[in-house]
């Protein structure tokens, strides 16, 4: 395959990051982490926001699958001096795209904090390491205080030291958190509607990729430009993402979840659910309940802890999920099949391996959603604290 060659018209990402760190006392750590050249060297700020690219040869199956509304014009194009085999892409939005070198390495320099070591130089094709510095980073092996991370649930507001006891809800003596099994498997402590003590699986550790850190600048409300999803933040940053599988689809979560009170917040964990705005056919804006359509438990999202998403709580990591979806938002719950959920563009809701030893950009690319479980604009509690395990 011919080498893909990127022309960019804007300027790089300006990155900013929040400046509220864990325990490792990390300040901005950017320019630390990155692509590593053939001669060993660091590669910084390898995102760049675009409305053209350039690509010779083969184009990136992710821009060209229609999963991009912003792709408006391909064009063969020889002027300029340019080879003939190039081909100009057109968006009608910026969008992000990698900025790589015409010989990049398959190795990346990547911030785990709370993994054994701080940063690793790994390779993306690596999956076996990288999953090991997922399990490290959950487990908390740079720390030897025999804590590991557990999340807390959406309406648990208890402090480091409480929040996984049991407590009344309703008459009910239940835990309320999730905690990380030996698998990297989340379990839900806290039982459902029927049962008080189950523990139940609701996400499937299947593996682990280079991702980068991305921070929410922009709630969608109600006075904003007509925008349906939160803006979103690429840092360029890059970390690591455990890919998980559902174990209980959002059908069921509904059914067994929600309706109030301290396990409402799992059916939230699985749907994602938020409110959003939209325009109807008059042009009046509207609220509506966004939720994903996560109905069979092949969907999947890769989640991040983020050091800079901790609400203030030294010590502790927000919980964001990035995730490729199509369903537009307007979709009532328990419909059978969203709209835009096509054959075409099912896979890269469901199957990991489209993720696993892909090179980040691309990874980034692909994963077009962001849900900040941690946010207190939304008054949810999810964080994941320094606890014990089970």
């Amino acid at each position: 395959m011919k080498k893909i060659i990127y022309s960019f018209i804007t300027a790089v990402i300006a990155v900013s990051m929040l400046m509220v760190s864990c325990a490792d006392k990390t300040d901005n750590n950017l320019n630390q982490t990155g692509l590593i050249d053939q001669s060993g060297n660091l590669i910084t700020n390898t995102l760049i926001k675009t409305n053209i690219a350039h690509f010779s040869g083969t184009i990136p199956i992710w821009a060209t699958n229609g999963k991009y509304d912003y792709i408006i014009t391909t064009n063969i194009s020889s002027s300029s001096g340019r080879d003939s085999s190039d081909i100009e892409i057109k968006y009608t939005n910026d969008v992000i795209i990698p900025n790589e070198p015409e010989d990049p390495s398959e190795y990346y320099k990547i911030f785990v904090p709370y993994s054994r070591t701080t940063y690793h130089t790994v390779s993306y094709k690596d999956t076996n390491k990288l999953k090991q510095i997922w399990l490290e980073q959950i487990f908390r092996k740079s720390h030897s205080d025999g804590k590991v991370f557990a999340i807390r649930n959406r309406d648990n507001n208890r402090d480091i030291n409480n929040f996984q006891n049991l407590h009344n809800h309703n008459g009910e003596q239940r835990y309320d958190y999730y905690y990380f099994n030996d698998d990297g498997d989340i379990v839900y402590k806290g039982g459902d509607k029927t049962r008080w003590q189950e523990e139940i699986i609701v996400k499937r550790f299947v593996g682990a990729v280079i991702v980068d850190y991305r921070k929410l600048i922009k709630r969608t409300y109600e006075s904003l430009p007509y925008k349906q999803f939160d803006q979103i933040e690429h840092t360029g940053e890059w970390t690591i993402g455990g890919i998980y599988q559902m174990s209980v689809t959002v059908n069921e979560a509904r059914e067994r979840f929600k309706g109030g009170g301290a396990i409402d917040g799992v059916y939230d964990f699985i749907a994602a659910r938020k409110y959003i705005w939209l325009k109807n056919d008059h042009g009046i804006q509207y609220k509506t309940t966004f939720l994903r359509q996560f109905y069979s438990i092949n969907f999947m999202e890769v989640l991040v802890l983020n050091p800079y998403g901790n609400e203030g709580n030294a010590n502790c990591l927000g919980v964001d999920a990035y995730y490729a979806y199509f369903g537009d938002g307007t979709d009532a719950e328990g419909v059978s099949m969203p709209k835009g959920f096509t054959p075409e563009n099912i896979p890269y809701m469901q199957d990991p391996t489209i993720y696993l030893a892909r090179r980040p950009e691309s990874v980034v690319a692909l994963l077009t959603h962001t849900t900040t479980f941690t946010d207190a604009g939304r008054n949810f509690k999810y964080l994941a604290m320094p606890g014990h395990k089970y």
